[in-house]
């Protein structure tokens, strides 16, 4: 989540009467045109035109290598260019003048996130809320990365200062409802999710994610409802579709099941997890080879998706190609499906 900002200066003169004879000081001829170059810098920002920017920010640079504000925009400017590493560079520069720039590295540390150097962005971060401790965003990327690292725990403290920052931070409720989840504390996710909604209600994405906390306590009927709400609102959502299908099959509705599998491969046609889902349908009707062509699709597509190969594995075994199964059972076993590791009988055959 990008959260940038430009820091504005313009120029002011103060004008002073003096005698006949006196002439009024004002800044010097260099000041002047680091002071327009750096306002062009500005203007060409605000109108999306970044490479003029970074070229006016330059020159204010060349001008007087001191003005921090420079260096930081010019960054800025460079991350839209997609020039992340000159970027970096720039927002060290500001630093640098500014040891307590925490706008600086909270978006060096946005550039580090998108390079996927987690480490660095989480240093960035954590500088930011120590000089800065209600920088809600900053407590949130914080959160985000500790999630990623599984420090669920932590990702959770994160998410509730940037809640207690920002009282209405939706995306913070949603994500700290994400730990909860993890941490197996599926009430309290469920009431943050709510809260998000009832910050969000038109998020189809926090509704998605209300119903699969619903459906890990098996209220299968509240969690339809929400994958429901999730539809009405992006009825292109084919996880929603999914979701709601694996809903409908834990509570024994299977032509229900495979219509939302279905609608979800018509809306991706190459959704493995709905390819390997409806199989599971098919496999429930014994239409047998149809749960095999099924898992096909999905390995087609996501060749590392372990439960497609279970899922063919069990198929095939019931079509009597044991050697088939037996295959799919050690692949999946070897993606990490554990339960793969219960068919392993029909090897031995």
């Amino acid at each position: 989540m990008k959260k940038n900002f430009f820091i504005s200066f313009f120029i002011s003169l103060t004008l002073a009467t003096y005698g006949q004879g006196d002439t009024i000081r004002i800044a010097s001829e260099d000041t002047l045109m680091a002071e327009r170059a750096y306002n062009s810098g500005l203007e060409f920002f605000n109108a999306k035109k970044y490479q003029q920017a970074v070229d006016s920010f330059t020159k204010t640079i060349s001008i007087k290598p001191s003005m921090e504000k420079a260096w930081f925009n010019r960054g800025l400017a460079y991350h839209e260019l997609g020039k992340n590493a000159d970027a970096i560079k720039d927002f060290g520069s500001s630093i640098e003048l500014n040891p307590n720039a925490d706008y600086a590295f909270f978006n060096r540390g946005e550039v580090y996130l998108a390079m996927k150097e987690n480490e660095k962005a989480l240093s960035d971060f954590s500088k930011t809320v120590e000089i800065n401790p209600k920088k809600a965003e900053a407590w949130y990327e914080k959160g985000v990365l500790n999630f990623l690292a599984k420090n669920y725990e932590d990702a959770q403290s994160d998410y509730g200062i940037a809640i207690t920052v920002k009282p209405d931070y939706a995306y913070a409720y949603n994500d700290r409802a994400g730990c909860k989840m993890e941490l197996g504390k599926f009430e309290d996710a469920i009431t943050d999710y709510k809260k998000a909604i009832s910050l969000q209600p038109n998020s189809a994405f926090f509704h998605n994610n209300l119903a699969s906390a619903l459906r890990k306590k098996k209220d299968f009927s509240h969690a339809i409802d929400e994958y429901d709400k999730a539809i009405e609102i992006k009825s292109d959502y084919y996880i929603a579709y999914n979701n709601r299908g694996l809903a409908n099959s834990e509570k024994g509705a299977i032509e229900d099941a495979k219509k939302d599998f279905t609608k979800a491969i018509e809306i991706k046609s190459d959704y493995a997890f709905a390819y390997s889902n409806r199989s599971s349908c098919h496999y429930k009707n014994k239409q047998y080879q149809l749960g095999v062509d099924d898992c096909n699709k999905a390995i087609k597509y996501n060749p590392e998706h372990g439960e497609a190969y279970l899922n063919r594995g069990i198929c095939r075994e019931m079509l009597k190609d044991f050697k088939g199964a037996c295959e799919d059972f050690k692949k999946a076993a070897e993606l990490g499906v554990n339960q793969a590791k219960n068919y392993n009988d029909v090897c031995e055959e």
